[in-house]
């Protein structure tokens, strides 16, 4: 690989990365956007024709997971700034998580408006501000999580993760409805499940329906990460000479101590992980060519100004 392929390499890597970070930027801003509008006006539509207490919206799930959508929105959303800046979306292992679960909390909702509610009551489902909560909202939130860039295979276990938050709502409300009753001061069946089906049928049934959901979204993101991988490693070609892989270690690093500040500067393991698999390298080999091409980069950015 010449040095003006190397160069190229690097560029449109930079483009891919930025391009992706100004998307997750976009759509967590919309997702926070349209979450707080809809439950604003959820809780004001409760005041307005239930007359009840305003805290009695967050009884449905499709405002407690867009508050979850819009708490996830507002953890990455630093982080897509920086990935703009620096041309690299990364989170940290715990925001990862919440994003996860935010993205299947809110899959989960909207296919069950699709497949469900929109068949039952259209009006329900797509009218006035719930057309934000079931669509908008939920749409943005994929959007941004799908952008994520974090190298992570789902397995199983991530799977059934996904599912928590809808487990745990599928506890409270069936101990509302089916164990207390509306008549003793628990909740409504606002989604009339005990009406068409007893509810040990109705949980397992949702369960799988959940798991189900949740496997798509893990599948989705599976597909999208193994070929983020392949389009970035097609640069760099079989039979490349070692030494030029340590340079390319070193233009990556450099590229961040030019780009990126002191104190918010990222090493990208999975990068040198994988460049030092598929050469046959040492990963801390790779690290030094990278950290040096960091210190450098600062050195250049500081003598330029």
């Amino acid at each position: 690989m010449s040095k003006t392929e190397m160069i190229g390499s690097r560029e449109q890597m930079t483009n891919l990365f930025r391009r992706r970070s100004i998307i997750a930027l976009v759509g967590c801003s919309l997702t926070m956007a349209f979450a707080f509008y809809g439950v604003i006006s959820g809780v004001a539509r409760t005041i307005r024709y239930w007359a009840g207490d305003p805290f009695s919206s967050f009884i449905f799930y499709t405002m407690l997971s867009n508050v979850l959508a819009a708490l996830s929105a507002s953890f990455v959303l630093p982080f897509a700034v920086e990935g703009v800046r620096k041309k690299r979306f990364t989170l940290p292992g715990w925001v990862a998580v919440i994003h996860y679960l935010s993205a299947c909390t809110v899959a989960i909702m909207m296919v069950f408006v699709f497949v469900f509610i929109s068949w039952a009551a259209p009006e329900d489902a797509f009218g006035g501000s719930n057309l934000i909560l079931h669509v908008f909202s939920p749409a943005m939130m994929l959007l941004s999580f799908f952008q994520m860039e974090n190298g992570h295979i789902y397995t199983w276990r991530d799977r059934i993760l996904g599912c928590v938050p809808l487990f745990v709502y599928l506890f409270v409300y069936f101990v509302e409805v089916a164990v207390i009753g509306e008549a003793n001061g628990g909740w409504p069946d606002i989604y009339r499940i005990t009406k068409f089906l007893h509810p040990l049928i109705a949980a397992p049934l949702m369960v799988v329906f959940a798991l189900a959901v949740s496997t798509a979204v893990a599948w989705l993101a599976n597909i999208l990460t193994r070929r983020r991988k392949a389009k970035m490693y097609q640069y760099w070609k079989e039979g490349t000479d070692l030494i030029e892989v340590r340079i390319e270690a070193y233009g990556l690093g450099r590229m961040e101590g030019m780009n990126g500040e002191a104190a918010g500067i990222q090493i990208p393991l999975d990068i040198l992980n994988e460049l030092a698999k598929r050469y046959g390298l040492k990963t801390d080999d790779l690290l030094r060519s990278y950290m040096t091409g960091v210190l450098n980069g600062r050195r250049e950015r500081e003598d330029s100004r």
